[in-house]
């Protein structure tokens, strides 16, 4: 066997893999689709208005949170989703898979007048809407005796709603202001002092909160790492260094140097 089938059959070994995550993943969020909402709507509709459901504010208030966490967890799961999509189209061009089904995936196009028709927002309006309902059961429990609150009623539910459009809000915000401290620090690694001091990139990286990286972990990790990128000095060998530093995918960290993605 040569070294090129060596490693094509390492990198077809891995597509699998990726293949067989991210199938994972796609399961355990139809599953949460499922379940959450049909949960949520049978506590809301089947269970009698003189349960405790009704009666104590603390059921819906737990209910509250647990959506929230899983909302949490299933947004951690988008970024796993994500990268494992990115890696399996980056090893569909290694293993020269013409129209692979990662490398070839169509963004996003339909849109109903200003609604765009894809994944994330309708997922995060469904646990809103979850979360919405038990905010309001929590309020109905508060105020059931006490007609000048029932306001909280109709203002609760509202401030979740307005509540996820903030967080969809910071989270682009975040997601540009990461790319920009990465292209900066790539700039560093391949701009005209390349190579020049360790201290400056700890320096450098701990400048941007964004990252939230101690200083003397990116100490520890830039003095492990530097040998491997000294040798090179190159962009592959850059984003392997600031991948290891400020764990993140050495594949994100090339494209958005690179402008490929």
């Amino acid at each position: 066997m040569t070294e090129d089938d060596r490693e094509k059959g390492i990198a077809l070994a891995e597509y699998k893999e990726v293949v067989t995550q991210f199938r994972t993943l796609t399961d355990i969020r139809f599953k949460l689709l499922t379940y959450l909402p049909l949960g949520t709507v049978a506590a809301a509709v089947f269970v009698p208005a003189t349960s405790d459901l009704v009666k104590q504010p603390a059921i819906p208030a737990f209910a509250f949170v647990v959506t929230l966490c899983i909302a949490t967890y299933d947004k951690r799961n988008d970024q796993h989703y994500d990268e494992l999509v990115s890696r399996a189209a980056e090893l569909e061009r290694e293993l020269q898979i013409e129209h692979g089904s990662f490398s070839n995936r169509p963004k996003p196009w339909l849109k109903y007048g200003f609604v765009p028709v894809e994944h994330r927002w309708p997922i995060g309006l469904i646990y809103a809407a979850a979360a919405s309902l038990w905010a309001y059961l929590f309020t109905a429990a508060l105020a059931k005796d006490q007609p000048g609150l029932i306001w909280m009623n109709f203002t609760a539910p509202a401030l979740v709603i307005a509540c996820w459009q903030a967080l969809r809000y910071m989270e682009s915000a975040r997601s540009a202001k990461q790319r920009e401290a990465v292209k900066y620090l790539m700039g560093q690694l391949l701009g005209p002092h390349v190579g020049d001091s360790q201290g400056r990139l700890v320096e450098t990286i701990v400048a941007q909160p964004i990252l939230g990286i101690a200083k003397d972990v990116a100490k520890r990790r830039v003095a492990y790492h530097w040998k491997e990128y000294e040798q090179k000095l190159d962009s592959r060998a850059a984003s392997a260094l600031l991948s290891a530093v400020i764990d993140l995918p050495a594949r994100w960290i090339e494209d958005i140097w690179s402008g490929r993605r």
